[in-house]
């Protein structure tokens, strides 16, 4: 049988590892609770930091709609082979529709919040639109994540 990647990208139950993109598109999704714990260390102005990335309070909470589900993703990707073994893989079925959320969901806050600033530019808010289409980008037309994608509905 041809391998369809490289050995290394699978691990040692001969699944597809997911690609450290995916990885860095969740974390960079969970940023409202980074920045949060970022702004936590600062000790003298951590509303200074919140208020760079979210100029009002509300837009942070609404930012935790995607953070939370995109920690818990990133949890059980981490955890794969023990979710595997417990033989609860049938969450990773519904992987491609949680990342879609997740995208949509930020693209959606990202673009409130720019209407709220009366479309002005904001490097942060430039860089974040920016990021959310680069990222959504390759996870659609990533090769890798449609192997993982199609090799995990197997195994599940």
């Amino acid at each position: 049988m041809k391998l369809k990647l490289p050995l290394h990208k699978y691990d040692e139950a001969g699944r597809v590892k997911p690609p450290w993109v995916l990885f860095l598109c969740l974390c960079f999704l969970a940023r409202g609770i980074v920045v949060f714990i970022a702004s936590l260390s600062f000790r003298q102005d951590g509303g200074l930091l919140l208020s760079l990335f979210y100029p009002l309070k509300y837009q942070f909470y609404l930012s935790l709609f995607t953070a939370l589900p995109a920690l818990f993703t990133l949890f059980f990707l981490g955890f794969r082979e023990r979710v595997w073994k417990a033989d609860r893989g049938g969450f990773y079925a519904g992987l491609p529709v949680v990342i879609a959320y997740l995208i949509i969901s930020d693209l959606i806050i990202q673009l409130y919040i720019l209407r709220a600033q009366h479309f002005a530019f904001a490097w942060p808010t430039a860089l974040t639109l920016f990021s959310v289409f680069l990222f959504a980008w390759y996870l659609v037309s990533s090769k890798h994540m449609k192997i993982m994608l199609a090799d995990w509905r197997l195994n599940s």
